[in-house]
């Protein structure tokens, strides 16, 4: 199973690379490569956790709220559209006779 994390304010990644290692990156310097999922995963908190302070979230405005909830409930709507995805049953092409 391939694992991917980021922190995007502060450029930190960490992903599972094809040779199986993990690696822990900020802004494409390699700080940590390890086989071992576990001490990837605590480097990448350790390092996150002192971004986090260096990057600080901000509330969000009334206009961004907006904006992401009608996202939100759009995404949400096309997912559950009555009228799309439905395939005619049909008997056709079933028929092991040469011809149709």
């Amino acid at each position: 199973m391939s694992i991917k994390m980021e922190f995007v304010p502060g450029g930190l990644l960490l992903q599972q690379s094809d040779d199986g290692f993990y690696l822990v990156t900020v802004h494409g310097q390699e700080n940590l490569r390890t086989r071992s999922r576990s001490k990837a995963l605590k480097k990448f908190n350790n390092v996150r956790q002192e971004m986090e302070q260096a990057f600080p979230a901000r509330e969000l405005t009334v206009e961004e709220k907006e904006k992401t909830m009608h996202t939100a409930i759009g995404d949400s709507l096309v997912g559950h559209n009555s009228l799309g995805g439905r395939k005619k049953k049909t008997s056709a092409g079933s028929t092991r006779t040469f011809g149709g």
